[in-house]
């Protein structure tokens, strides 16, 4: 969050600062992890954001504070808009460094969305992603310590895109991270592994949690859009599809039980008026219910008036025996001339 209020009042990444005492105030009586900056040194906000961010450098979050709006103070009362602008529930903070401190909490489901947020900024994703930064005095070289643990250690988690750990004896480990796999880019956010034993169990957690959804886990796509789902037949004996409205993809594992269930009429009788309902199309997962779609009629079923039948009858009748006459009288006529003329 300090990075991300930072860089939406950052003019220009590459503007200069002198570092002051008021940077690295308490710092040192809080055993805070560091960046390495000194008193005296001018750095530009670019090399505090990494700092920041790759070495988990609390030196370099109290700098950017001081000098954009003047306090760690004034600093975090932007924070706290920020909490407030992302509808965060559980998170309020008390200073720029994360450190223990009577009201500053947060939730991995809150970090989780604040590092979401961030990504949205090209700036930000560039830093959280890089492995590895030299600053532009050539003083410093800052390494991913998820790199840099990971490597110690033997952890093969190059699938991981970017990260921030973190730690304080009351969160424990934690690590916000991002990876990647089939394409597809995941996030996840771990907290409070032991830190006792001397090992990065936030590092094993992530990639035990990241191992079992590539492993188990993914998206299928359910529905189409403009796909069939139902014909149904009228009293006119016309038929009436229904289509799904809308593509259906869900993150699913890869055992899910897909099936698909149709309630309502199956046959659409006279007079029943248009946008009746006939019914609903349901998608279901592991016999759990994730999608309904609803069918309703276009327009009214008329049924066709009677043909009248008896005067077509009728008509028939009359025209046969107009022809019968006509016969006869032409029977007679030829008779009577026949006689004449004998």
């Amino acid at each position: 969050m300090t990075s991300l209020v930072a860089l939406d009042l950052i003019t220009d990444l590459d503007d200069e600062v002198v570092l002051t005492s008021k940077d690295f105030k308490g710092l040192r009586e809080a055993n805070a992890s560091v960046a390495g900056f000194f008193i005296g040194e001018k750095v530009t906000y670019r090399d505090l954001l990494y700092g920041l961010l790759l070495p988990s450098g609390a030196d370099a979050a109290l700098a950017p504070a001081n000098h954009l709006v003047g306090s760690e103070a004034a600093f975090v009362d932007k924070m706290n808009e920020k909490a407030k602008s992302l509808n965060l529930e559980h998170t309020h903070f008390i200073n720029t460094t994360g450190l223990d401190s009577d009201g500053h909490y947060s939730s991995v489901e809150d970090i989780a969305i604040i590092l979401k947020e961030a990504l949205k900024n090209p700036k930000f994703e560039k830093v959280f992603t890089s492995k590895k930064y030299i600053t532009s005095n050539s003083r410093h070289t800052f390494k991913s310590t998820l790199s840099k643990t990971a490597a110690t250690y033997k952890l093969d988690v190059s699938y991981i895109l970017g990260s921030k750990t973190g730690y304080t004896y009351d969160a424990g480990l934690c690590l916000a991270s991002i990876a990647k796999h089939n394409e597809e880019t995941y996030l996840l956010v771990t907290a409070n592994a032991d830190y006792k034993a001397h090992k990065p169990y936030h590092i094993m957690d992530t990639d035990k949690l990241y191992k079992f959804f590539f492993e188990n886990y993914e998206y299928k796509t359910l529905l189409e859009k403009d796909q069939k789902l139902k014909t149904i037949i009228d009293a006119n004996e016309l038929e009436h599809d229904f289509f799904s409205d809308k593509v259906i993809i869900r993150y699913l594992p890869k055992n899910s039980i897909i099936d698909y269930q149709y309630n309502g009429l199956e046959f659409i009788d006279y007079d029943m008026d248009g946008g009746s309902k006939i019914g609903e199309y349901q998608v279901l997962v592991d016999n759990k219910v994730v999608d309904t779609q609803e069918f309703f009629l276009d327009e009214k079923i008329i049924k066709p008036k009677n043909f009248p039948w008896l005067w077509v009858g009728i008509g028939v009748g009359i025209f046969l025996l107009l022809i019968i006459i006509l016969i006869t009288i032409k029977g007679r006529k030829k008779r009577m001339r026949k006689k004449e003329e004998i």
